[in-house]
């Protein structure tokens, strides 16, 4: 079984929201991974409505059908979707949040018969399929550009605790929050650059966020451990905070599409985000928030 957990903010009322959700056949336009999504039938949408999806998956089209098990507008909507080899629940849910509305979405998959065997392949799957669709999703209901860093709870891999956005000790810091190991040569294309800033601005610092799920806390001393031993100076530990937390709702709150790539966040001291970027380093992306960070006259 593999399990997808994300949240959504969206400006768009919560009734808006669900309309627009509850209606599957929509999955074609914010899911890439929908080859052809259409609605089965007539009548009026509710329990028991059908929707026929055609999606790619672990390398070919497999189409399933899915029924709405439950319809509580504008509250939630749990989708059921099935072929021969797969069995997928789909809920989310809606709450109104700060003038719009904070979207939940679970999602289970479970294998069946001999293709169970692949279970410990599909949570790896499963996870970069639901980030693609997360990115679509927010494309397509809209986001609000996140005013402030949230409160995040870290370890520096010097031992040193700290608190964000409250313990931000320069006037602008340069954040680089990863999400995965692979991710850590993006962040090392980052680092001559913003480290030569840090080193001429005597009020510039420079952290390195690896941003993990809670699930991993139990063994937060190895994985720190492993972290610490392969980082080559007391400087990049000192700089490399561990946080440990719910990791959709910390892409949620940053405005983010996904976890499939790094976020670079330029910050002042008050919380206050000034910019962001995605991805690896290019000349572009610096200029930009290198103009951010010394306006021009």
């Amino acid at each position: 079984m593999a399990r997808y957990k994300a949240t959504v903010e969206t400006p768009l009322p919560p009734a808006e929201a669900f309309a627009y959700l509850s209606d599957f056949s929509t999955a074609e336009e914010w899911d890439p991974g929908t080859v052809q999504a259409e609605r089965l039938g007539e009548g009026q949408l509710g329990e028991g409505t059908e929707f026929r999806l055609v999606a790619a998956f672990l390398g070919r089209n497999t189409t399933l059908t899915y029924r709405i098990v439950e319809f509580d507008p504008p509250n939630a909507v749990t989708f059921r979707g099935e072929n021969s080899t797969v069995v997928s629940l789909d809920r989310i849910t809606f709450e109104p949040s700060d003038g719009g509305t904070r979207v939940l979405y679970d999602a289970d998959l479970k294998l069946k018969g001999l293709l169970k065997l692949a279970d410990p392949l599909l949570g790896l799957a499963f996870n970069r399929i639901g980030d693609s669709a997360l990115a679509g999703m927010r494309k397509a209901l809209g986001t609000r550009r996140p005013e402030r860093l949230p409160r995040l709870s870290g370890r520096a891999l010097d031992g040193e605790p700290y608190e964000f956005p409250d313990e931000l000790r320069k006037h602008h810091s340069f954040l680089i929050a990863a999400f995965r190991r692979e991710q850590q040569a993006l962040v090392d294309g980052w680092l001559p650059w913003l480290l030569a800033l840090e080193q001429r601005g005597s009020d510039v610092a420079v952290y390195e966020l690896p941003v993990l799920s809670t699930a991993y806390s139990p063994a937060r001393w190895f994985i720190d451990g492993g972290m610490a031993r392969g980082v080559g100076s007391d400087s990049a530990r000192a700089r490399t905070i561990t946080v440990y937390t719910d990791v959709g709702k910390v892409v949620s709150a940053l405005g983010l599409p996904g976890t499939e790539t790094i976020a670079v966040l330029l910050v002042e001291r008050s919380g206050r985000i000034l910019a962001t970027e995605l991805g690896g380093f290019d000349e572009q992306k610096a200029k930009r928030l290198a103009d951010t960070l010394q306006p021009q006259p």
